[in-house]
């Protein structure tokens, strides 16, 4: 299955790149390395040194009139994998998009990830946030707001077919914006609701967890097991301004897993983040998919600081996946458009339930270096 979905998108983008020859055609090759090392003593007698390629990948982006095809294929982890493709039909305030991508659910996890403040997004958007997944959306913007629906399936393009659990998504995000004098307010909010699983042997489960603030250790600092799942509602809450030097940014996530004979399982959490600008000015902002990006300026550097909490336990449910709140303070050193150093210290409270390696509180350092073009 995931073969015959490979051929047909390469069919349609020979097709979108041969057809009308004598037609202006752009095509825009791009490239992406993320490598991460961290520094902690958790779990050791002494402190110990973490390095890996956390994301390296290449891809292109094809543009005829208002056609436009979108390809990254992700090379990192000893392994191929598909991730953004997609082909989008573009109208005068909007864009149709059919393909894999991420849902329009928490600006974090739209956010490219070279743009990101921190090494990966807030615990409590791990938790409550899916992977990419196989759909069609349409996204609307005008200079007052922002609305998206799409219609997805539960994977992603390169899960199709290998025995995974079947359900459809339904996904609708809104956002107002108003600008004024180099400042942007943006007030928003997204809502996902999944059908119940199909064609499974047994009885379906899902598993929410979150690996913290580094996904280096050997197990998610957070995991729950909901059993005998239904139905899953889920809606969050976003809010963004940003001034020529200042940005806030914050989300909070509640979740309704419904199950069978048993009591809905509700975890819930949130962040809050900022960044201050030492050196550049502004911060750049994509309209069309309302989602914030990295300093304006080419050459900058960047303060950072994130408060994160995220619940799964749930007494009503029976279900104990553990809390935890973390505090991350960091600096940004944007070179130029395409090379940036990323250093972040992170302290994370560990609470009730966690996964039995973290027994006590932890301090971990992180440095990234990246580049994009």
């Amino acid at each position: 299955m995931r073969k015959w979905m490979a051929c047909v998108w390469l069919g349609m983008g020979s097709c979108f790149m041969t057809a009308q020859a004598d037609e202006p055609l752009t095509v825009k090759f791009r490239s992406r390395a993320l490598l991460d090392a961290a520094v902690s003593g958790y779990g050791k007698e002494s402190v110990q040194g973490y390095y890996r390629l956390e994301d390296f990948r290449v891809g292109f982006k094809a543009t005829y009139r208002q056609y436009e095809m979108k390809a990254d294929i992700g090379l990192g982890g000893n392994k191929v994998a598909i991730k953004d493709l997609l082909l989008n039909y573009h109208f005068k305030h909007g864009v149709l998009s059919l393909g894999n991508a991420y849902e329009p659910y928490s600006m974090d996890m739209l956010i490219s990830t070279a743009d990101m403040r921190f090494h990966q997004s807030a615990g409590s958007v791990l938790a409550f946030t899916d992977g990419r997944k196989l759909g069609l959306t349409y996204h609307s913007s005008l200079p007052f707001g922002y609305w998206a629906t799409g219609l997805y399936t539960h994977n992603d393009i390169n899960k199709i077919g290998d025995g995974q659990v079947n359900a459809l998504v339904s996904t609708s995000r809104g956002v107002w914006r108003k600008r004024w004098k180099g400042n942007l307010l943006h007030v928003g909010g997204a809502f996902s609701f999944r059908t119940k699983p199909v064609n499974t042997v047994e009885s379906p489960t899902k598993t929410v967890s979150n690996d913290g603030v580094t996904s280096m250790f050997p197990c998610p600092l957070m995991e729950a097991t909901v059993d005998r799942l239904e139905t899953e509602l889920k809606g969050v809450f976003e809010i963004l301004y940003t001034a020529p030097r200042f940005m806030v940014q914050g989300e909070y996530f509640l979740n309704r897993l419904n199950r069978t004979e048993r009591e809905a399982y509700r975890p819930q959490g949130g962040y809050v983040q900022a960044g201050f600008l030492v050196r550049g000015r502004g911060f750049a902002y994509d309209d069309l998919y309302g989602i914030p990006g990295r300093p304006g300026s080419k050459q900058a550097i960047e303060l950072t600081a994130r408060f994160n909490y995220t619940n799964l336990n749930d007494g009503r449910a029976g279900i104990m996946g553990g809390r935890e709140s973390d505090v991350s303070l960091g600096a940004n050193f944007y070179l130029n458009e395409y090379l940036a150093v990323k250093l972040n210290g992170s302290y994370v409270l560990v609470g009730e339930h966690c996964n039995e390696f973290y027994k006590k509180n932890l301090f971990l350092g992180q440095l990234r270096v990246q580049y994009i073009f």
